[in-house]
């Protein structure tokens, strides 16, 4: 009937609608990467290439899906699309691509990270209070360990120093609990 077709025409909206999401937002991070990888002073243009940020990029949209096999999916293919839109904007930008090694290197941290952070993201959505500690712990303590690792290697420590910081203030904003998203309403109310 008639209302079988609706509610199949709102899911079909809502799965493109999703897949829309992930590769915008994959593409768009590839890109951006690439672009600020080259428009920022030396040193600096380290800061774009980071992988926190492209994990925060997974774990946010880990947690705007619907359940934990989209937000694994929606993770790894937005990092591999990520990687798309970086090594396209490296062959429109300079007429080259991007190696075997490059690409098997960040094609597998795509498919442990994609899923891994978005999965945390879906935890820290919908999860349990361990998971959401946990999600929010993940993403922290990846910003702190690019930090610690960029101020080993960059003669300039600020660069570092700021990585660290931003996970240091992670806890203080994923954690707060009017900040993130609710739960979904899915579940049946407690017994009085």
């Amino acid at each position: 009937g008639s209302g079988s077709e609706g509610a199949l025409a709102g899911v079909t909206r809502d799965v493109v609608g999703r897949v829309g999401l992930i590769v915008a937002v994959g593409l768009a991070t590839g890109a951006l990467t690439q672009i600020g990888q080259s428009v920022l002073p030396d040193g600096w243009s380290q800061a774009a290439n980071a992988m926190s940020p492209w994990l925060l990029v997974a774990f946010l949209l880990g947690a705007a899906m619907p359940d934990r096999r989209w937000a694994a999916a929606a993770g790894v293919a937005a990092l591999v699309l990520s990687l798309v839109g970086y090594y396209l904007m490296i062959e429109l930008r300079y007429g080259y691509g991007g190696s075997r090694g490059s690409l098997l290197l960040w094609g597998t941290g795509a498919l442990i990270g994609g899923t891994v952070f978005g999965i945390a993201g879906q935890w820290w959505r919908r999860g349990r209070p361990w998971q959401v500690a946990a999600a929010i712990g993940l993403l922290a303590a990846v910003f702190v360990a690019e930090g610690a690792y960029q101020i080993r290697i960059q003669p300039d420590a600020a660069i570092g120093v700021g990585f660290v910081l931003v996970g240091l203030v992670i806890p203080l904003v994923f954690g707060r609990s009017g900040w993130r998203p609710r739960r979904s309403s899915a579940r049946a109310p407690a017994a009085c």
